[in-house]
């Protein structure tokens, strides 16, 4: 509903202070006091939407009517109170223990992400399509085009890593389990196995801590959340590259590494043009001259 006050000093202008969780004469408090205020002959409660007023209103947010009365956003709270013909009191306000603001603050971080709505036209993401490389987002919307896309050499390695690292780790623990003390192998090469494996474990639960919570969360998503976990993920790859080559001889090994190294070279310098910025015709087009980066159809450069 509307708000709006005659200010002629009728029963319109009267509202009800209503304490939460206060019982009949309990004094407002600055600060700490949660109030709602409430119009007793229309029925509702002050409250404020997500809409911002234009420039005649400061930019502030809309304040209405409410007649849902447990409307959350109707929650107020005096922050300052000056008033001369109050008698001169110092008033000390005890500020709230670490886990209070602790709780407080994500749990604003959690209500603010939650409302974050996606602009006009662009373009946003679901978490089952990051660890596949299967969108990209563009970042400028010129002639010359600049697009976030993950290198498809290291995100496709990174998922073969991670799958490989979950077979490893299941089949050495069953076989920990099965042999118990009497193990086939050197004391050193049985540490280096298992400082491998929890080093690699630890980093599989960075990625997932990192990745998984996104699938509960309804506010807009884009590509660029997934980079945290990548990174986790990233390390991972490494980790069990060094443990998987570790029983090469040493040309063997040397000439994998070399080749993957390589490999990751002659990668960022094929898609360097979609960081750098291209410019002509789209992928699809006749005579683009990024057609042959085009390894999905997903892909809208």
């Amino acid at each position: 509903w509307t708000l709006s006050q005659t200010g002629v000093g009728d029963s319109n202008d009267v509202w009800q202070v209503r304490i939460l969780g206060g019982r009949d004469g309990d004094v407002v408090e600055t600060v700490t006091s949660r109030l709602v205020l409430y119009h007793y002959i229309e029925r509702c409660v002050l409250t404020t939407t997500t809409k911002q007023l234009p420039k005649w209103g400061f930019e502030q947010q809309e304040v209405t009517c409410n007649p849902n009365i447990r409307d959350r956003a109707a929650v107020w709270n005096v922050e300052d109170n000056q008033f001369d013909k109050l008698p001169s009191v110092n008033f000390q306000v005890y500020a709230p223990g670490f886990l209070s603001r602790f709780f407080e603050s994500h749990a604003v971080m959690l209500q603010g992400n939650s409302g974050l709505k996606p602009k006009e036209g662009e373009v946003t993401s679901r978490p089952w399509q990051w660890p596949i490389n299967y969108r990209g987002q563009f970042f400028s919307g010129s002639e010359h085009r600049v697009y976030l896309l993950g290198n498809p050499v290291i995100w496709w390695s990174n998922l073969v890593f991670l799958a490989l690292f979950v077979v490893v780790f299941l089949v050495e623990v069953v076989k920990q389990q099965r042999a118990g003390d009497q193990s086939e192998t050197g004391v050193g090469e049985n540490d280096f196995k298992w400082r491998s494996l929890r080093a690699s474990l630890w980093l599989f639960g960075g990625w997932i801590l990192h990745y998984l919570p996104f699938y509960a969360m309804g506010r807009v998503l884009y590509f660029h959340h997934y980079f945290p976990a990548l990174v986790f993920n990233s390390m991972l790859a490494g980790v069990m590259l060094d443990y998987l080559t570790a029983r090469f001889p040493t040309w063997l090994r040397h000439t994998v590494l070399g080749v993957a190294l390589a490999g990751l070279v002659y990668s960022f310098a094929l898609f360097s043009p979609l960081a750098y910025g291209m410019n002509g015709p789209f992928s699809h087009e006749p005579n683009s001259t990024v057609a042959g980066l085009k390894w999905l159809d997903s892909w809208e450069f």
